[in-house]
């Protein structure tokens, strides 16, 4: 493709219409601050949570903020590998008529991990030209992560973008988001909401039926991920058990990884299924939740459980499951507690704090469903838990500890 096809502000000064009026999300903030500072943006994520277009809005601001159309240059290594010494030549040659070294202008390279030695050819320009600003986008963590860990080490940052939060969710639908004092009059409303975004967190799928977004994300998410993205970026010959281990997370929300018991059922080496784990979840399609021993140095790789990254890709049709995926996503959750008889659905660390998070889909909670979190309170010396339901808000003090019973729906507009 010619890269004047990529970069059509350079004849009408602005992005297409339509992707000028979608909805910005979240992250687009953060990005647009990050234009003037001297570092490399790498933009990783899922497929299809609307990376490309985050990059053409940050395109917007520049043109809107009166930078030169030819001084920004857009190019998508998904449709073609082409060399980075030669499309950056055919830019200079072309278009900017002189050499990027001289000039402040903006590179956006989308899915970068496709082209071959991307880091050190990044590398490579971001040293030659330093007065060039280079945003970049990937859907594969581990090429975009242990790749560029040594190579551009002190010269990127990353950002992740996550499929729709509740917050854009709300956002994107036009409906309001209240302040924390209005909660009572919006809850009727926002539990409705809450119930179509658990099927919808890819931006793409807001207006859709339930049929169409099935489809929608076995098709452009799933299976391309599997047959397209997995083989090409990790050389996987055996996508049979990349497929059977991802449907069986997605049917099976939260289930424990018993690496031996899976080598046995599925008659694969421990070894094979071990790597067909890790891919899907450097693929962004599931996520697997440690088990918290005795600290956060001492979490447990056995007993890991696993969860489809969001509800979006969830197959089952437990309302138990689906919410405990969505409400891990939402707080991206990566420990677990289990001790005998006793379990809390997740745990948090942020900075000094412990927090733990036990999800119930009940309407009424009574003492027995915080018995986990009030032994947890009690042998990692933490004063307070949350546990999410549907209906009640009200605090329990029970042995000193204090357990914040919440609605879902306060949950994640507040308390994250």
């Amino acid at each position: 493709m010619n890269i004047i096809e990529f970069n059509p502000w350079w004849e009408t000064g602005s992005i297409d219409r339509e992707i000028k009026s979608f909805k910005r999300r979240f992250l687009f903030t953060a990005l647009k601050n990050c234009l003037h500072k001297n570092q490399i943006d790498i933009i990783i994520g899922l497929r299809r949570v609307g990376k490309t277009v985050l990059m053409y809005h940050l395109i917007d601001y520049l043109l809107t903020s009166g930078i030169n159309p030819k001084e920004i240059f857009y190019f998508s290594f998904d449709i073609e590998k082409e060399n980075l010494d030669r499309i950056i030549k055919e830019y200079e040659e072309k278009i900017l008529r002189e050499r990027i070294k001289n000039k402040r202008v903006y590179l956006f390279f989308d899915e970068i991990h496709k082209l071959k030695d991307w880091e050190n050819k990044i590398k490579v320009l971001y040293d030659l030209n330093p007065r060039i600003k280079i945003v970049l986008s990937g859907s594969s963590s581990l090429n975009l992560m242990r790749q560029s860990k040594e190579s551009l080490a002190g010269r990127a940052k990353f950002h992740y973008l996550s499929l729709l939060t509740f917050k854009e969710f709300l956002a994107f639908k036009n409906e309001k988001i209240p302040q924390k004092e209005e909660y009572e009059i919006y809850k009727r409303k926002l539990d409705i909401l809450l119930n179509e975004f658990i099927f919808k967190g890819f931006p793409e799928t807001l207006q859709m039926e339930e049929r169409e977004i099935k489809e929608y994300v076995r098709e452009l998410v799933i299976e391309r991920i599997i047959y397209r993205d997995i083989p090409e970026s990790f050389k996987v010959e055996d996508i049979e058990i990349i497929k059977i281990l991802a449907e069986y997370i997605f049917e099976n929300p939260g289930v424990i990884l018993n690496i031996d018991a899976l080598s046995k059922e599925l008659g694969r080496h421990k070894k094979t299924i071990r790597n067909a784990l890790n891919y899907l979840e450097l693929s962004f399609l599931i996520k697997r939740v440690s088990n918290l021993r005795g600290s956060f140095l001492a979490t447990s790789r056995k007993n890991r459980k696993g969860y489809p990254l969001h509800s979006s890709l969830s197959l089952t049709k437990d309302e138990n499951k689906n919410l405990e995926t969505l409400i891990r996503s939402e707080i991206n959750a990566q420990y677990y507690w289990r001790k005998n008889n006793k379990e809390v659905d997740f745990i948090l660390k942020k900075k000094k704090d412990i927090i733990p998070v036990e999800v119930k889909n009940k309407r009424r909670i009574d003492k027995k469903d915080v018995k986990s979190l009030i032994k947890f309170c009690s042998l990692f010396g933490i004063e307070k838990g949350y546990l999410i339901n549907k209906e009640e808000d009200k605090i329990m003090e029970i042995e000193g500890k204090k357990i914040i019973i919440i609605p879902i729906t306060k949950f994640l507009l507040f308390e994250l």
